[in-house]
């Protein structure tokens, strides 16, 4: 009797054993493959289209490149036509195209090729904003991806010796290669006005200048204007349910 209980009780473990297996493949491994295979093609892609700029130092118009701007970028709008700049930062992950659906959810779903990705999705530009970034604020959106990918490292800029390690990106769009320069880092909910797009008056622009530096982490000592032309990089970080990192940067 006794020995029967204890085939019984190993057979239940192996059960037990098989089951959580299988379902730890199926919920974690199966899935990272899958978002592997979906990010190894989209760099490939990504490599393919990438523009060869230099970005040893700030460059503010196309004259010193070997062609203009626009046709630097034309591999890219080739694949995508909604292509509207690339964005490096060197010292982090982050060295991709920034695409400007219709709206502000289908990149979240769809790749550079606008295919569905695994959810990987692709850095985009928010809709309201101008598409050659010459409006006061832009904001770029992405995902925050395991292993570093997409805007994860835009959640390592929360330590401000980061931000000091990494101070600058460069953004090509339109005719210009620009520096961006990178100022100040917020956590914010996703309905933070931070996000807000539409300003009228240099009122407003002030108004919200003030609402960056309020709600920042940190900041460093920067003049920052009406005139200024702003540049934020959006990604979720998970302190609360709807938080959002936020690399709050001024084109230069």
């Amino acid at each position: 009797m006794k020995q029967t209980i204890m085939k019984a009780v190993v057979i239940l473990l192996v059960i037990a054993g098989v089951y959580c297996g299988w379902r730890y493949y199926g919920d974690v491994i199966e899935p990272e493959q899958k978002i592997a295979e979906a990010d190894n093609a989209q760099k490939e892609l990504f490599s393919s289209v990438k523009p060869d700029i230099s970005a040893q130092s700030p460059t503010k118009a196309y004259e010193s490149q070997s062609e203009p701007i626009e046709n630097i970028l034309a591999p890219a709008k080739e694949v995508n036509e909604n292509t509207t700049a690339w964005l490096t930062i060197p010292g982090t992950h982050i060295d991709y195209p920034v695409v400007q659906g219709e709206d502000n959810d289908f990149y979240l779903h769809h790749g550079f090729d606008g295919q569905l990705n695994q959810e990987l999705g692709c850095p985009f530009l928010d809709c309201r904003c101008e598409a050659d970034f010459s409006g006061f604020n832009s904001i770029v959106y992405a995902h925050h991806m395991t292993k570093q990918r997409m805007f994860a490292d835009i959640a390592l800029f929360k330590d401000e010796n980061f931000m000091h390690s990494c101070p600058v990106g460069y953004l090509t769009s339109g005719n210009n290669t620009h520096t961006v320069e990178f100022f100040a880092y917020l956590t914010v909910p996703s309905d933070s006005s931070v996000y807000q797009t539409v300003f009228t008056t240099d009122s407003e622009k002030k108004e919200y200048i003030e609402c960056i530096f309020r709600n920042a982490v940190y900041s460093t000592d920067i003049d920052i204007n009406e005139k200024s032309r702003l540049l934020l990089l959006s990604t979720c970080t998970f302190e609360y349910e709807e938080a959002r990192g936020v690399l709050v940067g001024v084109i230069e």
